[in-house]
């Protein structure tokens, strides 16, 4: 106890009467009693582990059982042991082996002999534990528990759950029904093959297979849920009046053992003596009864039932008898085109049906009592030749419309047609109403909220009348089986058991037992008594004999006799698959060590024989054990001559790789000989080889030199092997840098065509460029090759458009100066009226009287116009207006 405690529960007590207490002595009665507590709960925390501990123990062994029970895989329906089913089929059908006929004269045939079909495999599952399987609770069936068994597919359940599944189904089929068939008696089906029973037959007893005996009582050795009496039930396929001489048993009955006369199918052999199960027999010969055509027999070889229709085709008449065609004869009747034609009795009119039998034209249509077309007025004595006149009432026909309206027109020929009249109906949930045509059906939009039967889903469809249709969807919920979903349309309740079925075989497969889906994993297989086939995990050609079994074979106790790597014989057992533990420590103290055992396959021990090992240089040789015998160094010099062919190696004694032993060789990882390389260089090459002292010829040289293309232009670099192994012309090629020459040739001035190139460039006589020459005039040009021009004078003369341009072009040049002429003339007549304003300005007495300065103005003009001023200044006009030409023409001329 701590302090906090005792501290806590002191609190309650008063601090004087604890005081008191210290005082005389009664603190050390208080240890004393700590003391003691410790001491208890030191004696419970003792008993605490040893319980801890009994309990771990016992939780370990629980899990190891539940382990070793796991590994199985199987319910608790397979614990039960396998019956000796050999000896319980052998007594079931001891009475096809032994059996005689009534008369005691011929023996049934043996059972080897005799197909058991599915009773054999009912047989066989039913003695195998685990492999019967109740397909409403998905659960295997024990010997022990109570059954009902299908009698159309014979499928075996609990007598509880076929009960529960009778009343469930019956309950639900009755809620479902009671709406429209109140007074019906619901059945109830199979949960596997859907067989139809009445409420009346649900199981409510169990009874053994063949139902003479109830609740019966288990026996090892008998079938299980067998009485063990003979099954006596009347034998089907065919029904031939016998009875079953199987004892009790599950499934379909075999066929039947007893021995009969039994004709041919065509009855023409004589009777053979025949099992009865396997009905009439065919002769082989061809049928030959007469078929239903009357004129071929058939074909066939004598076979079973009524024979087939006719194939093939003959001459048959028609109806009327008129004409005649190839018609199959299957097919012996057919009609013509032809119309009959033949008079009525009342000899106007002729009958107008298409190829009838003899004597069925009948009276004329138009004789005996005839009404108007609305039926209120008949007509006796009327001759068939007059036609019927329409009366002159309303015609008053009902019109078959939603108001029971009648037709409101005179007697008329003809239909009637529709209502044209409106009337409110209603719609056909009665749920809303509307002005309509009367003939027109009237639907509303109102979706029905009803639940269909299914349960599930609504109806939703518009304007329901209440007779609500099944449900369409499918179900689609999963299966008891966990693997397959329903596939039925949506229903209430249950869905039915899973239909499939799956087959569980021994190793080998020769045993098959069929299980329902889903059953496959927790099924143990059939038990087989063939030699296992699995071959050999171990290098042995073949296992110890033993049989057919699930799971790993036995340990091979074969002797290993192993070729080792040395050679010799391993003398050990297969050691191929041992089984090796290894241990796990616990990771808390309540658990325990965990052991894991695994196969693996060991080694071969090692082998002891002495033999003898050579050096690793092959100096010397020297014994060793066979599984210690290794390589080794004598400690010497190796000595051999090393691939430079100059020198030896001097790295002590070692493998020698590449080589042989007695070549004297250097291998490929002895010493490399690191002396310089003495050897002369190529021609051309002045560099040093880079490689040490070698053998052969020396590497190439891989130093770039540097040189100038042809041109001068491009600085190029080569290898220095590949420039001293080529030619001269291949030299040339390398100095080439590939691009045009830059040099023009003299004295056209083009540059040089050729690429890049040794030696002086072509001639110009050679130049492949092209010049354009121009006429005088500029206007027309033509192209010449440089090299032509070299050699021969061309030259583009002018034609007469050039001409004709050229007078042009004068005329308007001229018309250009005679105009800037006019122009220059009245610039300086302005500019000489301007000056002579301004030197009149100033004078006050010439601007008194405009007579006077007209007067002075008009003697000035003409002094001016008779001076040597005037006529200086017409040569000054007369040079500008020439160099203003010649500056136009020679302008026009580059143009």
């Amino acid at each position: 106890m701590d302090k906090r405690s005792m501290r806590g529960r002191g609190r309650g007590r008063d601090y004087n009467s604890t005081r008191k207490e210290q005082a005389s002595g009664r603190g050390r009665g208080l240890q004393w009693r700590q003391v003691s507590r410790t001491r208890e709960v030191g004696a419970f925390e003792n008993n605490a582990d040893e319980r801890f501990n009994k309990t771990r123990e016992k939780h370990s062994k629980a899990a190891e059982q539940a382990i070793k029970s796991s590994h199985t895989g199987y319910e608790s329906s397979s614990d039960e042991d396998d019956l000796d089913d050999e000896g319980i089929l052998s007594k079931l059908t001891n009475f096809y082996k032994g059996n005689r006929t009534g008369s005691g004269d011929e023996l049934i045939l043996s059972h080897d002999e005799i197909s058991l079909g599915k009773t054999t495999q009912y047989l066989t599952e039913c003695c195998q534990s685990g492999a019967l399987t109740c397909l409403v609770c998905i659960s295997s069936i024990k010997r022990q528990e109570s059954i009902w068994d299908c009698k159309a597919c014979f499928a075996i359940f609990h007598l509880n759950c076929i009960k529960q599944w009778v009343l469930e189904g019956v309950a639900q089929a009755t809620l479902l029904s009671d709406e429209y068939f109140p007074n019906k008696e619901q059945p109830w089906y199979c949960p596997k093959c859907r067989n139809e029973y009445p409420k009346q037959e649900c199981p409510k007893t169990y009874r053994c297979f063949c139902g003479s005996e109830e609740d019966p009582h288990p026996d090892p050795w008998l079938l299980p849920h067998s009485c063990g009496s003979k099954c006596n039930k009347l034998l089907e396929n065919p029904t031939c009046g016998h009875k079953c001489l199987l004892l009790c048993h599950p499934g379909p009955c075999p066929p039947c053992p007893q021995t009969v006369k039994l004709s041919c199918h065509c009855g023409k052999q004589a009777a053979k003596t025949r099992r009865c199960g396997s009905g009439n027999w065919s002769c082989g010969e061809v049928c030959n009864k007469l078929l239903a055509c009357r004129k071929h027999r058939c074909q066939m070889v004598c076979h079973s039932g009524e024979c087939t229709t006719c194939s093939k085709s003959s001459l048959q008449p028609c109806v009327c008898g008129s004409g005649k065609r190839i018609q199959p004869c299957v097919q012996p009747v057919w009609n013509c085109d032809k119309k009959c034609d033949k008079p009525f009795r009342c000899g106007f009119h002729k009958c107008e049906k298409v190829c009838h039998e003899a004597g069925q034209c009948g009276e004329c249509p138009r004789s005996g009592e005839r009404t108007c077309p609305c039926g209120k007025v008949s007509y006796v004595d009327l001759l068939c030749t007059e036609d019927t006149t329409p009366c002159e009432d309303t015609c008053g026909k009902d019109l078959g419309c939603f108001g029971n309206h009648k037709c409101s027109r005179r007697c008329h020929f003809g239909p009637c047609g529709s209502c044209p009249l409106m009337a409110k109906k209603p719609c056909r949930c009665g749920k809303r109403e509307k002005e309509v045509p009367c003939q027109k059906e009237y639907t509303c939009e109102t979706r029905c909220q009803k639940i269909r039967r299914c349960g599930n889903h609504q109806c939703r469809r518009k304007c329901c009348t209440g007779d609500c249709p099944p449900c369409e969807q499918p179900c689609g919920r999963t299966l008891q089986c966990k693997k397959h979903k329903c596939q039925m349309v949506c229903h209430q309740g249950p869905c039915y058991p899973c239909p499939l079925t799956s087959k569980v075989t021994c190793r080998c497969g020769s045993s098959v037992i069929t299980v329902v889906c889903g059953k496959e994993k927790a099924t143990k297989p059939p038990r087989c008594r063939k030699l296992c086939q699995i071959p050999p995990d171990c290098h042995h050609a073949a296992r110890v004999r033993h049989v057919c079994h699930f799971g790993d074979c036995p340990p091979c106790k074969q002797t290993c006799l192993g070729k080792l790597s040395c050679g010799h014989t391993c003398p050990a057992p297969c050691h191929d698959n041992v089984l090796v533990k290894s241990e796990t420590k616990a990771a808390a103290p309540w658990e325990l060590p965990r052991s894991d055992f695994r196969v693996e396959k060991l080694p071969c021990p090692p082998c002891k024989i002495p033999v003898g090992v050579v050096c690793r240089g092959g100096h010397e040789t020297g014994t060793f054990p066979c599984s210690e015998s290794r390589d080794y160094s004598c400690g010497r010099q190796c000595g051999r001559l090393l691939k430079c062919k100059n020198h030896k190696c001097q790295l002590i004694c070692h493998v020698v790789d590449d080589a042989d032993v007695d070549d004297g060789h250097a291998g490929s990882n002895c010493a490399v000989c690191e002396e310089p390389c003495s050897k002369p260089r190529p021609e051309g090459c002045a560099h040093d080889c880079v490689t040490s002292c070698h053998d052969g010829e020396c590497p190439p040289c891989h130093k770039r030199i540097r040189m100038k293309c042809h041109c001068g232009g491009v600085p190029l670099k080569h290898l220095c092997s590949d420039w001293t192994s080529r030619s001269l012309e291949e030299r040339n090629r390398m100095t080439s840098c590939g691009t045009n020459c830059p040099r023009t040739l003299t004295p056209c001035g083009h540059m040089c065509p050729q690429t890049c190139h040794p030696g002086p460039c072509p001639p110009s006589t050679a130049c492949p460029k092209r010049v354009t020459l121009r006429c005088p005039c500029k206007r027309r040009k033509r192209e010449f090759l440089c090299s032509l021009l070299q050699t021969e004078k061309h030259a583009v003369q002018c034609d007469d458009v050039c001409l004709e341009i050229k007078a042009a072009r004068i005329a308007e040049r001229e018309a250009a100066e005679r105009k800037k002429k006019e122009d220059e003339e009245k610039r300086q007549l302005e500019e000489v009226e301007k000056f002579e304003r301004k030197l009149h300005r100033r004078s006050r007495l010439r601007k008194r009287g405009s007579s006077q300065d007209v007067g002075a103005n008009t003697g000035i003009w003409s002094r001016l116009k008779d001076s040597w001023l005037c006529s200086a200044l017409q040569v000054v006009v007369g040079v500008a207006m020439v160099i203003s030409a010649i500056a136009f023409a020679y302008l026009q001329t580059e143009v």
